[in-house]
């Protein structure tokens, strides 16, 4: 509330907004604390102390465990449930409850709880990823009603992770124990991610979703990126079956449809993604784009093969990520993602930094090299802060 007031005063000392002004929007913002921002660190607070009184009943019933009988254990567990199911209905008509979504995050931590204590007690064999998306197809009418963003960032964490194990392992027939599959887990998570996430931006009540699925997709999406630089600059090649990858590739062709389909995309903006995704793709392709030859160790100058300058994997790796960066900055400044804009464009830089060690490290060992290499990153970084807004307007300015 407090920077907000500082920038009413600002603007009515600018004349940019009168006295009446200032006194509705200041009484707007003050009855609009209670009810969404006012109380954050209580409603944090709540679930901690939950969370830690949970833990330590389930420290007492683990130093006990052998002693419990199993009938009394799904007992106990059914009635904590039911307990939090009343609670929850009864804090429902209450708009302004903590409470609420307190319980609610009680009942479905719980209800994963349980199931493992059924697997448990009944001897199942089923993976643990088997298990998340059953506990995720339970709890997500619930969690539909909840207010706070906690519960459906929980949710929407969970849902993923196990999906996307679910899918590659599927398609792999199990995961073995070398992970030689993780490759494709990388390449499908983002790609799944960014499908629920324009997926649920169709459907009203689970937009509390959107924000959770937005996030996880574009940290998974730099964390994929990521692994697979680092596995092409290092010239290594895996083991590569079509059939692992599959998941990916169906994500990939939901989300294209789905981005072909959005209304208030223009087809700059559909452009731009459409391309991501396809070099994204061509990224993780173990031999379209690269064929495992480097030009120089990992950290160094010397040529270690026989690769040409602009054919070797160490130098169109980082030219490719640097690429897909960019299309996707220009997209999310184009659409008026600013913060996402200046990280992009933060990481292109650090990027560009990185390369020039990778491929001068003897020379940044001198001297001289190490002259060069500061001005070069103070350079990047002048260019960076003194650039980014006109980039920024010239990505919104854009059309079709």
């Amino acid at each position: 509330m407090a920077g907000i007031e500082k920038k009413l005063s600002a603007w009515l000392e600018q004349g940019l907004i009168s006295n009446t002004q200032y006194d509705a929007i200041s009484q707007y913002e003050k009855a609009a604390v209670p009810g969404n921002n006012g109380g954050w660190w209580l409603y944090s607070l709540l679930i901690l102390g939950t969370s830690i009184i949970g833990l330590g009943i389930i420290s007492l019933i683990a130093a006990n465990w052998a002693l419990i009988p199993d009938m009394l254990k799904l007992a106990c567990a059914f009635t904590v449930l039911g307990l939090l199911a009343v609670g929850i209905f009864m804090h429902y008509p209450r708009v302004n409850s903590h409470w609420f979504d307190v319980l609610i995050s009680g009942f479905i931590v719980l209800c994963l709880a349980t199931i493992g204590l059924i697997g448990q007690i009944y001897h199942l064999s089923a993976a643990w990823y088997q298990a998340l998306l059953l506990w995720a197809a339970i709890s997500l009418p619930l969690v539909l009603f909840a207010r706070k963003l906690f519960a459906p960032f929980f949710w929407t964490t969970l849902f993923l992770y196990a999906f996307a194990w679910a899918g590659v392992s599927f398609a792999a027939s199990g995961m073995s124990e070398t992970y030689r599959q993780l490759p494709a887990l990388f390449m499908f998570m983002p790609l799944l991610a960014a499908s629920c996430y324009s997926f649920v931006r169709f459907i009203g009540v689970a937009n509390n979703f959107s924000s959770s699925f937005f996030f996880w997709f574009q940290v998974s999406g730099l964390i994929a990126l990521v692994v697979i630089d680092i596995m092409r600059s290092g010239g290594e090649m895996r083991e590569y079956e079509l059939a692992w990858y599959i998941p990916g590739y169906m994500a990939a062709a939901v989300l294209t449809l789905i981005i072909l389909t959005r209304p208030d995309y223009r087809l700059l903006n559909k452009s731009l993604l459409i391309a991501v995704i396809l070099l994204f793709l061509l990224y993780y392709h173990p031999y379209i784009l690269f064929d495992g030859n480097t030009r120089y160790h990992y950290i160094g100058t010397e040529a270690v093969g026989s690769s040409s300058f602009w054919t070797a994997d160490d130098i169109r790796a980082p030219i490719l990520t640097i690429f897909i960066l960019f299309l996707y900055a220009t997209h999310a400044g184009n659409s008026g993602h600013h913060r996402t804009f200046n990280l992009i464009t933060f990481l292109i830089g650090l990027r560009f930094v990185i390369l020039y060690f990778q491929a001068m490290g003897g020379l940044a060992a001198t001297g001289v090299g190490l002259i060069m290499s500061g001005l070069m990153i103070i350079g990047i970084a002048w260019f960076w802060y003194k650039s980014r807004g006109r980039l920024r307007r010239w990505s919104e300015e854009l059309h079709e």
